[in-house]
């Protein structure tokens, strides 16, 4: 298992329906350069197929819609496949996604568990 470590949420799916489509461009790439940053500072190594957990650490305890911050998977995945860990985001490469709720940590993060499963 290898776990990517970020200090700090992608946008939730309210937050991107409600930006210009070129600013949604701009969050997509911002994130995906991110995630392929931090697999570079934190040494992720290529993996084959795998299962992927998104476990969210929130600042409080306000009640949050998790399907919302769900789509996060799709800017981290890209990045994910952009950092070479993954060769495809689809399902031959990827047989699981999860969201869970971490609990309360300050500052906020989110951390992405990655365990290789048989293919």
């Amino acid at each position: 298992m290898q776990t990517i470590r970020v200090n700090e949420f992608p946008p939730t799916l309210n937050e991107l329906n409600n930006l210009h489509y070129r600013s949604r461009a701009k969050k997509k790439e911002y994130w995906e350069a991110l995630i392929m940053k931090e697999c570079l500072a934190q040494r992720i190594t290529p993996m084959g197929k795998i299962s992927a957990t998104f476990e969210f650490y929130f600042p409080d305890k306000r009640r949050r819609d998790l399907d919302n911050y769900g789509f996060a998977a799709k800017f981290c995945l890209d990045g994910l496949v952009n950092a070479g860990v993954l060769k495809d985001d689809s399902y031959n490469e990827v047989a699981e996604l999860r969201f869970v709720k971490g609990g309360i940590a300050k500052p906020k993060c989110l951390l992405i568990h990655l365990v290789e499963v048989s293919a």
